[in-house]
């Protein structure tokens, strides 16, 4: 299993993004991986690294296709193909009504739709095709690249619940998961396999990227404390709170929903039991952390995105426990 980081990380400010992904190759990462938060889009992070770094893989998990044109998707990813001399996966995904309506101000219309057909342009487009295409949701006029990358970067597909899971299987390079237990994996491997075996691929040769949050505190109550307002605040999110049910966290995801929209927040809180923080989340002590990684590993994950989290207020102290964590992991991985 490699294993790789998420950028942003919390505590560090976008000036250090590429001295972070820098430290990480030299520890022996495999992959840095953005995600677009308040904080940064996807690409910049991976942009600004690929200048500084030689060997680590670097990719977007994910490029929500609503918020781009999937012409601007293509630039952008031979761009960084380009000047990361071959080393870029893109990830892209449907994201949620959230962030692409109340955040972005963009309708959330037929996702598995846009998904598709974004897909199917950007491949064409980044093997240097002419690009008309007039579907549902993508419509490109005669589009090309004007320096296409001379190796097309593999997409990767953010998937949750059956059918994006199987979606990810079909038209996917890779899939990119994130929230799963080790425990729940092998059913949502089914699931990509079955997409995978539809379109007539080998299914065992996809790449199954995890993104995991590692908590990296000594203070158990801190960091338990913070990570059930973390997973509370997905369980508020449908889509997620499905996601939650169907891998077997129904009666916690349920109760926790209809306290949420009840307006009791503290009753929500209190209904994340510690069992779905243990199972969700990555903690403790450097050698709990690495046998849990483990489990992942026999699970059948092939990649992960650890996002090492400090829940401490100081941001320096913040950062110091985080490169900590990052050398420790490192260390007692290989």
């Amino acid at each position: 299993m490699r294993l790789g980081i998420t950028i942003p990380l919390d505590g560090f400010q976008n000036r250090h993004f590429a001295e972070l992904v820098q430290h990480a190759e030299k520890l022996g990462f495999a992959d840095a991986w953005s995600y677009e938060t308040l904080a940064s889009d996807a690409f910049t992070p991976v942009a600004a690294a690929a200048a500084v770094t030689e060997r680590i893989r670097l990719g977007t998990a994910i490029v929500p296709v609503f918020t781009r044109p999937a012409a601007l998707i293509a630039l952008s990813a031979a761009a960084i193909q380009q000047f990361s001399g071959g080393r870029f996966a893109l990830g892209v995904g449907i994201s949620t009504p959230t962030i692409v309506e109340q955040w972005m101000g963009v309708p959330y219309q037929l996702p598995l739709t846009r998904l598709r057909e974004t897909v199917a342009a950007l491949r064409a487009a980044l093997s240097g095709q002419k690009v008309i295409t007039s579907g549902k949701t993508v419509k490109i006029n005669g589009f090309r690249l004007g320096a296409p990358p001379e190796t097309p970067p593999p997409i990767y597909i953010g998937a949750q619940g059956e059918l994006m899971l199987r979606t990810a299987g079909e038209i996917g390079d890779g899939a990119i998961v994130n929230y799963i237990t080790p425990e729940t994996f092998p059913r949502m491997l089914n699931e990509i396999r079955q997409g995978a075996r539809k379109a007539g691929k080998n299914a065992d040769s996809l790449d199954i990227a995890c993104r995991i949050l590692v908590a990296v505190d000594e203070e158990q109550e801190v960091v338990r404390e913070n990570l059930r307002r973390e997973l509370t605040g997905y369980l508020t999110v449908p889509q997620y709170n499905r996601f939650f049910q169907w891998i077997g966290y129904g009666d916690a995801a349920r109760s926790a929903l209809e306290a949420w929209n009840a307006g009791d927040r503290r009753k929500a809180l209190s209904l994340v039991p510690d069992y779905m923080l243990e199972s969700i989340f990555v903690f403790g002590t450097t050698k709990q952390i690495v046998l849990r990684l483990r489990d992942y590993e026999q699970a059948g994950i092939t990649t992960t995105a650890l996002q090492f989290t400090s829940f401490q207020p100081d941001p320096e102290q913040k950062r110091r426990r985080v490169m900590g964590a990052m050398e420790a992991v490192s260390a007692a991985w290989r």
